[in-house]
């Protein structure tokens, strides 16, 4: 038996301590797991004719794999009977890779560690993040990615790495930094991505940048801060939710069957735990596969800024948002199923009014589906 880990679309798992991670196997012959940050090996001897040299699994979702093997062979001699010296009793030294610190956890080639919760957020190049500006430099915006912008370090958004009023692609003149209040202002929100920084040689100065079609200033929406950990690093951090699903019916009774009363959301998740919620912006994805130009994308942000949303709209945004600080104060991770599982709960399931969606008793049960379903 080859030692593999099954990847489950890039879950990470909570593990707590000495909650097993891996186990050996008798046939595990290329070294293993190694031994990361908040991990730690025990060993024992068994017998190898007593069937515990299979792998040791225990029902937590987690793939437990070989981590070292080991064979010793003992011989018994009988001095009352020299002619039983042949007979030989074969152990195997299990090994077993063990939690001492309550995380998530995180695999590099064979190295296994545990990311502790509740640390601060590390910046990692190309990590999308949502935060508040704070101050204005000569050339740069000073944003807080932190849900209190007294508490940790400013991340810094140059000039240089955001698209203006028109979009075009040009030198930033000294005409434009003096025009910098009126890009962003200090207590806007903007959604940007990691250029750099956070440690190395950079003295742990983040840099951003928001050239992309999903950066740039959030306006008509709301926003939730959660633990960082709760969000985690996914291969696709923005997400629309709300669609009509395939072989439903109509899009109004496939809205009313799951909580979102026929109205499509904008989800952007961020790496640092900042999330924004809005109405979709249809006109957006009316575009199709076409690869629109910066000018076409402002305007219809623009756009959508300037028109209010409808009563129905608000209030669909507003479950959603509630949902988000449903899981928080459950710890429970914040993902596009759990989201909807429990705008569902409290939509259709229990029908509770978004203004009691945070009554401790109701957070129990809209978010009961995220432990029955296994959507941690």
């Amino acid at each position: 038996m080859t030692t593999h880990i099954q990847q489950q679309q890039q879950q990470q798992h909570i593990v707590i301590p000495g909650q097993i991670i891996a186990t050996s196997t008798e046939s595990d012959h290329d070294g293993g797991f190694l031994r990361g940050h908040g991990t730690y090996i025990e060993t024992k001897a068994l017998p190898k004719n007593n069937n515990n040299n299979k792998t040791n699994r225990i029902d937590d979702g987690i793939d437990h794999n070989p981590i070292s093997t080991a064979h010793t062979t003992t011989n018994d001699d009988d001095d009352e009977n020299p002619e039983t010296n042949n007979s030989h009793t074969t152990t195997t030294t299990h090994s077993t890779l063990i939690a001492s610190t309550t995380g998530t956890i995180e695999r590099t080639n064979r190295l296994l560690t545990i990311q502790p919760l509740n640390t601060p957020y590390n910046p990692q190049p190309g990590d999308p993040i949502i935060g508040r500006v704070t101050s204005i430099t000569s050339n740069a915006w000073k944003v807080s990615t932190t849900a209190t912008p007294q508490c940790g370090k400013l991340a810094t958004l140059p000039l240089t790495g955001i698209f203006l009023e028109d979009g075009m692609q040009r030198i930033r003149t000294s005409a434009d930094a003096l025009r910098m209040r009126g890009v962003l202002g200090e207590g806007d929100l903007v959604s940007a991505e990691v250029r750099g920084g956070g440690g190395g040689g950079s003295g742990g100065r983040v840099t951003l940048h928001a050239r992309s079609m999903r950066c740039g200033k959030l306006e008509n929406g709301c926003v939730v801060f959660v633990p960082g950990w709760l969000v985690g690093r996914r291969k696709k951090n923005f997400m629309v939710l709300g669609k009509k699903r395939s072989g439903g019916s109509s899009g109004s009774s496939a809205g009313v069957e799951d909580g979102f009363e026929g109205v499509k959301v904008e989800v952007l998740l961020g790496c640092n735990g900042g999330i924004w919620i809005q109405r979709a912006l249809t006109a957006l994805e009316n575009l199709g596969t076409e690869t629109p130009n910066p000018e076409v994308v402002q305007s219809i942000r623009n756009d959508h800024a300037r028109t209010g949303m409808l009563l129905v709209e608000r209030r669909v945004v507003a479950r959603v948002r509630n949902a988000v600080e449903a899981l928080k104060l459950v710890r429970c991770r914040i993902t596009p199923e759990n989201i909807e599982g429990v705008v569902k709960a409290s939509a259709v399931t229990i029908g509770v009014e978004v203004k009691d969606m945070l009554k401790p008793d109701v957070v129990v049960r809209i978010t009961q589906c995220t432990r029955t379903n296994n959507h941690r």
